[in-house]
């Protein structure tokens, strides 16, 4: 969303694709407003104190402390949870404070983090009814029974009074049950298996105990039908104006049909129902949740769920139900909250721990009292035992997922950022990602929009002149140099002008010996910085010490301690001398950030009646400005053919859904700086 709303130069996610989308911008308009924020305050404190506020850092930092502050929601509905269930609230507050997932993926704006305060939202709101209406149905039902037992009518007459001023509950949070349950399913579809339990038991109140009809249970579920339509036709109208599928002019003449409209939910079931999709991702086997996951995302405390879920089974199979909580009770909605959604998720092939997050919450309502130590008089080997090792896990995790698991990118993007503000104009940059997750390019702020302004009213480009590019995870660290090599001799030989290529990589610094011994001759590389605090797992370092010769002036803690600090991301510049001739030998299918095509097509539709008629003479300089520093200048013929100008770019979007589809080559002179990619009257 940095890229809407602050017309930043980076890549949508492949979610976020215009023909068969997957994600509901509703969302990303959701978790964005952070940046609508600095967007409106930008100005005002430059000029007021000369402040700069959108740069890289606040850009990364703005975003996650707002989803920090909402993810207090979450701490204030499991409290309230836990004084309904007659719980320690406080018992229950420590432990959930306490687990890494709060302070870890509760304070990244995931879908799933958004998902885990819808839930505990619904959760909320569906014990609160169910309080109520157990307190409601129990004073009812003694009023019947009174009703039926006392003989005067002036008593009957103020039972029937007192019956008819109890407040209602059959309702009660049905527009706000049905909203959070459709929201959640643009958010995340599989929220639905989330809030199947608690809608569930919200519905059925009284019906299975018998306390009430069964009719109840249908005016309950047509009570929801009302904000489940309005909400989910709200998304949809969202979604489908985001993505273009459907116009105001379009819905004014009813110029629509059903197929006109983006529904993102039905668009993602499509999409992992396929095999060949999900195979993409990763297949996993159908029990890695219950053997896996649950340990790693809940410790020891989803050690304690499944055994409870395991006792609450054996107890259903041995005909002794009736010594466990009744299947009515909020104890065992929460239990079932816990083991239906991993039950169901586990038949999805493929799993991601993050996946069950939102189980979490009846976890920590369910078994807090066994993982604190209060008012214990004397040691006990299990509560102390559970006590430790719930906590040296979550100090373990936040350390690892919070720190150093992928730590340095974000880091090594605000570095570049800095590097490339520092070079002259007249430089084109290339950066390559090699064995890193794909990097957040939003943080090096490249503008979308190249302003000319000449004295005749005239046209301008937008140009990019920093490129990345992202290497799989699959290409051995000798093969870096041909690739960086057959980046700059492209860039040169597609170049214009007389502009400086310049190409930075950035890799994890366990690659980096391997990456220094196989640099070709004539080049020379520069090391820029160091990012210290980050672990791919993919290559983590070798801290075996075996082979290894030790000196005088480095023994062996000197070996370890370089060993560590090769937790780090090394950024290097390669510099080409003038003599360097390269003969690209190295193909493969390193991908580009070139996805700018088809946004800059439709801007030039849009403009494109307004340039036909113009024309000028001669040829007209260019001073083209980025922000208020003016880059370059430009020398752009007068003779402008829209037909031909729109030719080019129709083939350079084929080429680019070309190269995605083919993987085995990449043509480089996409990467062209001097590419047309605008031209728009001022």
């Amino acid at each position: 969303m940095a890229r809407d709303m602050l017309d930043i130069d980076a890549p949508k996610p492949w979610e976020y694709n215009s023909t068969n989308p997957i994600r509901s911008v509703s969302f990303s308009a959701v978790v964005s407003l952070p940046y609508v924020a600095l967007k409106f305050v930008a100005p005002y404190c430059m000029s007021l104190w000369s402040w700069e506020v959108l740069t890289p850092y606040n850009l990364l930092v703005a975003p996650r402390f707002y989803i920090t502050m909402l993810s207090f929601i979450v701490d204030f509905c499991v409290y309230r949870i836990a004084c309904l269930c007659y719980i320690r609230p406080w018992k229950c507050m420590e432990v959930f404070a306490s687990s890494y997932v709060m302070l870890v993926y509760a304070t990244r704006t995931f879908s799933n983090t958004v998902e885990l305060i819808l839930m505990a939202v619904l959760l909320w709101r569906v014990c609160e009814s169910m309080v109520d209406s157990t307190k409601i149905m129990r004073k009812q039902c003694i009023l019947d029974d009174l009703y039926q037992s006392v003989e005067r009518i002036e008593n009957k007459v103020k039972l029937k009074r007192l019956k008819s001023k109890l407040p209602p509950y059959n309702y009660g949070d049905s527009f706000t049950i049905s909203v959070i349950a459709t929201y959640g399913l643009f958010v995340r579809p599989t929220f639905v298996i989330f809030s199947f339990v608690p809608i569930a038991y919200w519905l059925q109140r009284g019906v299975v105990s018998k306390e009430v009809d069964f009719s109840y249970f249908n005016m309950r579920a047509a009570s929801l039908v009302p904000g489940i339509v309005l909400t989910f036709f709200g998304c949809v109208l969202l979604d489908s104006f985001y993505y273009g599928s459907v116009s105001f002019e379009e819905i004014m003449y009813w110029n629509l049909t059903a197929a006109s409209f983006t529904v993102t939910p039905f668009n993602f079931i499509l999409y992992n129902v396929q095999g060949s999709n999900l195979a993409q991702h990763g297949l996993h086997p159908h029990f890695l949740h219950l053997v896996v996951n649950i340990p790693i995302v809940h410790g020891v405390l989803g050690m304690l769920g499944l055994w409870s879920v395991t006792k609450w089974f054996v107890s259903i199979t041995t005909h002794r139900i009736s010594k466990k909580p009744k299947v009515t009770s909020m104890a065992t909605m929460l239990l079932l909250t816990f083991i239906f959604p991993v039950m169901v998720l586990s038949l999805i092939p493929h799993q991601e721990p993050r996946f069950i997050i939102p189980t979490l919450i009846p976890l920590v309502l369910l078994h807090s009292d066994q993982l604190i130590l209060w008012s214990i008089p004397k040691f006990k080997f299990m509560k102390h035992f559970l006590f430790v090792m719930w906590h040296t896990w979550n100090m373990f995790a936040v350390v690892i997922f919070g720190f150093l698991h992928q730590g340095g990118v974000t880091n090594s993007m605000i570095r570049v950022h800095k590097h490339i503000s520092e070079q002259p104009a007249q430089t084109s940059m290339h950066i390559l990602f090699a064995h890193m997750y794909t990097p957040p390019t939003f943080l090096l702020m490249r503008k979308m929009w190249a302003e000319a302004e000449t004295d005749l009213g005239g046209r301008y480009r937008i140009g990019r002149y920093v490129h990345t590019y992202t290497i799989g995870g699959a290409h051995p660290p000798d093969s870096f140099h041909d690739i960086a090599a057959t980046i700059h001799q492209s860039a040169v030989k597609n170049s214009n002008t007389t502009k400086q290529q310049e190409v930075i990589i950035c890799l994890p610094a366990s690659l980096t010996t391997e990456f220094l011994e196989y640099k070709p001759e004539n080049v020379s590389v520069k090391h820029i910085e160091r990012i210290r605090g980050h672990l791919t797992l993919e290559d983590p370092p070798d801290l075996s010490l075996q082979g290894v010769k030790f000196t005088e002036k480095c023994g062996q803690l000197c070996h370890l301690i370089q060993r560590i600090d090769q937790f780090s991301i090394d950024i290097f510049l390669i510099k080409y001398d003038q003599s360097f001739n390269y003969d690209p030998i190295y193909t493969s299918n390193f991908a580009i950030e070139e996805d700018t095509e088809e946004y800059i097509k439709d801007k030039f539709e849009n403009v494109k009646e307004n340039i036909k008629d113009k024309s000028e003479e001669d040829t007209t300089f260019f001073h083209v400005k980025y922000d208020d520093d003016y880059k370059e200048l430009f020398d752009f013929d007068d003779d402008f053919d829209d037909e031909e100008f729109n030719e080019e770019l129709n083939e350079k979007e084929d080429d680019s859904e070309q190269a995605d589809k083919n993987s085995d080559s990449f043509d480089i002179e996409e990467s062209d700086d001097d590419d047309f990619r605008f031209i728009d009257e001022l």
